[in-house]
């Protein structure tokens, strides 16, 4: 039996740095996944409950963690955004990301490593898609190093 939980990672732009939000004493937010409920509309409806309605609310990734699969959404708050009293907010740094092999997961993933990938997932979803590209649309400069990398671990793209 495998349990399943959601992590959704708080974002939010403040002049052209990127800041994250996340509980104090835990490494994100992750919340239960009922059985029959809908990842999107969890996710959403959390963000909501704190007061931070997601402008953009998008899954990038999921691992194990444990015994659980977790399922990562992305969650671009807007910049005015104040997270709850028992949470922090931090400057987002750059990470190295998680890479295993062709076939096989990394043997160890941090939160800086699920939150990279996010963000350069927001990046180019940003470039791919008319609507978050409209909704991102002043987050260019904050995203630009951001890119993403589908074929790196596989040695190139394929022709």
């Amino acid at each position: 039996f495998v349990m399943q939980a959601i992590e959704v990672l708080p974002v939010l732009r403040r002049g052209e740095r990127l800041w994250s939000m996340g509980p104090e004493h835990a490494y994100s937010f992750v919340l239960a996944w009922p059985a029959g409920g809908q990842p999107d509309e969890v996710a959403a409806q959390a963000m909501a409950q704190l007061g931070m309605a997601a402008t953009v609310l998008h899954s990038t990734s999921w691992r194990h963690v444990g015994q659980e699969v977790v399922l990562t959404y992305i969650a671009v708050v807007p910049p005015e955004s104040v997270p709850p009293p028992s949470w922090t907010m931090a400057e987002v740094g750059r990470s190295e990301l998680a890479r295993g092999d062709a076939t096989a997961p990394p043997s160890g993933i941090d939160i800086g490593q699920v939150l990279e990938h996010a963000l350069r997932h927001l990046a180019w979803l940003r470039q791919d898609d008319p609507v978050i590209a409209e909704l991102l649309g002043d987050w260019s400069d904050a995203l630009a190093d951001y890119v993403p990398e589908p074929f790196r671990a596989l040695g190139g793209p394929p022709i």
